[in-house]
């Protein structure tokens, strides 16, 4: 009886680590993104890469944790950004406002997607009882994301009129040839992750996670799945 108890005991202090642990899970999401932003089947001539799923857990920072701190944690997510692709020989312009441009300015703006309202008239519980009790927000998840990457999009425009040579003659030509090459690669891996967002049990993972992150253990006897 004595050792059921101690057994209970440990199971219940390695359950509550997990919870309502902000750095924690923080630390998580930013190491699987920079990870993840390493890795690239698709790689472009002159700057731009399709990663496995990076961008998106950049966005779960903020869609956990808020704007303000999604905004800071995906600035620095920016420079860890630059490092890797100096590391994987990617191609990278060094004027100056290119690189604030590209990188921490071009992470920092999926914070924008916390902005968005959460789904009305649904009550975050301080522990759940039932699966039924868990905040869902699909709205939030999938447009916070998507909202980022076109930001993101802008920010690689942008850089790529004033600081990269012309690749069209003429402003409007050399525009719609910089909107077409950043926004193929972003918009690849953007519709990939749509793809995996319909597949129920990712999304249902994610708010159960984002639960975790966000609230106390207070019952350990409830089964939550």
């Amino acid at each position: 009886m004595k050792k059921q108890s101690e057994n209970q005991n440990y199971i219940v202090s390695w359950q509550a680590f997990f919870w309502n642990k902000r750095w924690f899970w923080t630390i998580v999401l930013f190491a699987i993104a920079t990870l993840l932003s390493a890795a690239k089947p698709v790689v472009l001539s002159d700057g731009g890469a399709v990663t496995y799923f990076s961008l998106f857990f950049l966005w779960l920072i903020t869609f956990f944790f808020g704007p303000k701190h999604g905004l800071w944690v995906s600035v620095v997510f920016g420079f860890a950004k630059l490092l890797i692709t100096w590391l994987t020989g990617e191609y990278i312009n060094y004027a100056p406002m290119a690189l604030v441009l590209e990188y921490p300015v071009a992470c920092g703006v999926f914070a924008i997607g916390g902005l968005l309202p959460s789904r009305k008239g649904v009550k975050q519980m301080p522990w759940v009882k039932s699966h039924d009790d868990i905040q869902r927000e699909p709205g939030k998840l999938r447009c916070g994301y998507l909202l980022g990457v076109l930001c993101m999009g802008i920010c690689y425009i942008v850089s790529a009129v004033l600081f990269y040579p012309p690749d069209r003659v003429g402003f409007w030509p050399n525009l719609l040839y910089c909107i077409k090459y950043d926004m193929s690669y972003l918009a690849i891996e953007a519709g990939i992750t749509m793809l995996v967002l319909l597949i129920p049990q990712i999304p249902e993972a994610i708010y159960y996670l984002k639960h975790v992150a966000n609230h106390k253990l207070e019952d350990p006897t409830l089964k939550y799945f």
